[in-house]
């Protein structure tokens, strides 16, 4: 109901998510990370893109995984906020970096016009040799754990990053 709301939700999930690559890159000590918005290099856009240069190979996965990492705490946050004090910016907020992992999945193996590794999915995908199918299931079980938790209002089944220098994790918990 209030598109400036749902706009600035958008942005910051963005944001958001190309800082927790460049964060990464600065932990793992990577030179000259650089984050652009909005841009289009050799022909393919991004909304966000972050680059960097002498990245430690044992740092790949996590720093491809990094705006995902960031976009599961942007989640975190904003599923305190929504559920202390339900507003549009909280309800946009959840929803963006609720299916950040799937929406990404899903453009970059399936309706970008190539597949191209500055994609995080398509990274990820080319470092671990996992098939578009199984990154797109962990993706909808992120999604699927994350939609449970705001349609129930509780935290049974919780997704969630675990991370280090040389690998990164989606782990699902399951409380009894």
């Amino acid at each position: 109901t209030d598109p400036l709301a749902i706009g600035l939700a958008f942005l910051s999930n963005i944001a958001i998510h190309e800082s927790g690559h460049y964060l990464i890159a600065e932990g793992v000590g990577a030179g000259d990370a650089t984050l652009k918005f909005f841009s289009q290099e050799d022909g393919a856009f991004f909304l966000g893109l972050s680059t960097v240069r002498n990245l430690p190979e044992e740092s790949s996965i996590t720093y491809k995984l990094g705006g995902e990492i960031a976009a599961s705490y942007t989640f975190e946050f904003a599923l305190q906020g929504y559920r202390q004090r339900p507003t549009t910016y909280n309800a946009a907020l959840l929803f963006f970096s609720g299916t950040d992992l799937f929406w990404y999945t899903v453009f970059a193996f399936y309706l970008a016009p190539e597949e191209d590794a500055r994609y995080d999915p398509v990274g990820v995908r080319e470092v671990t040799g996992f098939s578009r199918g199984t990154l797109l299931g962990a993706a909808s079980a992120q999604l699927a754990a994350n939609a449970y938790r705001v349609w129930s209002g509780t935290d049974r089944v919780m997704p969630s990053f675990s991370y280090d220098r040389r690998s990164a994790l989606l782990n699902l918990t399951l409380r009894f």
